[in-house]
């Protein structure tokens, strides 16, 4: 009477084991088919995940001695875990420079954050000298408005959906404007900025998420045009902002190389912005791109702030001017 209960429990625990080993390892590959499909590219942006997930079989296999399916789950495992710590490669030479460093902060505030009090005190004591924040309206512009006695130059495009964005700088600002981006009617932010005798190109952007073919191909078409607006700059370049797409997207590989620019958290490692509350296994999909002649000097996270995304800090540095 006691055995058949026992072995139908271990006979289910089996079948979901292998269920889920099954799902994640149609994950891993289709991963890399991202541009078939836009449902395709969804679990490359969980890497992270995947290699824990199959790790974790692969050592229960191992000890059920199912021995096929932890070589499978192992291998998986292990292509996932590569693409991860591919981020801690680094990029290149990226020698100190005698120049002074730029600050730039990006968040995404969420717009239904109530936490107006936690922004300020963190931006206050970060001390940037170009602030991005997405995702603000009116009320979220008013509860700012302390933010205007220390940053004199500013640009905005305030929206009730979640796609209003304003840029703080203590910098002069040149050539501003509000500037759309492929067919998604969001707005973004592109400005020259005049630092350290020198001018550099900023675009500060917010891109639709990718949770519908319509959505995807919009969010693909600002990438395109993205890297079409870098390209005709003549200046050193910034691209800042939450860009809902993560390092292992085929799309981002395709915005880096045709803008030609630099992901800044390539060498430092992961940077796993949202959720905000469950950062160590989150996902990073807020960023800071450049071109080849900035220096990435720091980046780090600042605290909760109240929005499910964590604030970015990054210090960038130029070869100093030769008069």
């Amino acid at each position: 009477m006691d055995s058949k209960p026992k072995r139908v429990s271990a006979l289910t625990l089996t079948g979901l084991l292998e269920v889920t080993a099954g799902l994640l390892c149609l994950a891993s590959v289709t991963g890399f088919l991202g541009r078939l499909w836009w449902l395709f590219e969804l679990p490359s942006h969980f890497r992270l995940q995947l290699a824990f997930a199959l790790g974790l079989l692969a050592v229960v296999w191992s000890v059920r001695r199912r021995w096929p399916m932890a070589v499978v789950c192992g291998a998986l495992a292990l292509v996932n875990a590569s693409l991860v710590l591919s981020l801690f490669w680094p990029a290149g030479k990226n020698l100190p420079q005698s120049g002074p460093r730029l600050r730039l902060v990006s968040l995404n505030v969420n717009t239904a954050n109530q936490r107006t009090d936690l922004v300020l005190d963190f931006l206050r004591k970060t001390d940037a000298d170009v602030i991005l924040l997405m995702e603000v309206d009116d009320r979220w512009m008013n509860g700012l408005s302390p933010l205007n006695a220390l940053y004199a130059h500013r640009v905005s495009a305030p929206r009730e959906d979640n796609f209003g964005i304003v840029l703080f700088s203590r910098l002069p600002l040149t050539n501003s404007s509000i500037v759309e981006l492929g067919g998604a009617d969001v707005p973004s932010i592109a400005t020259d900025i005049d630092w350290a005798g020198q001018v550099f190109f900023l675009l500060g952007t917010h891109p639709l998420p990718p949770g519908s073919s319509e959505y995807a191909r919009q969010r693909n078409g600002q990438f395109k045009n993205i890297a079409a607006l870098v390209c005709q700059q003549s200046r050193p370049a910034i691209v800042l902002g939450d860009l809902n797409v993560t390092p292992w997207s085929p799309y981002f590989s395709n915005l880096l190389k045709t803008g030609g620019l630099i992901n800044t958290s390539q060498g430092l490692g992961l940077y796993n912005s949202w959720p905000s509350w469950f950062s160590w296994a989150g996902i990073p999909i807020d960023h800071c791109l450049v071109t080849p002649s900035w220096s990435v000097r720091s980046k780090r996270f600042g605290p909760q702030v109240g929005s499910y995304h964590l604030p970015v800090i990054i210090d960038l540095q130029l070869p100093a001017v030769r008069n």
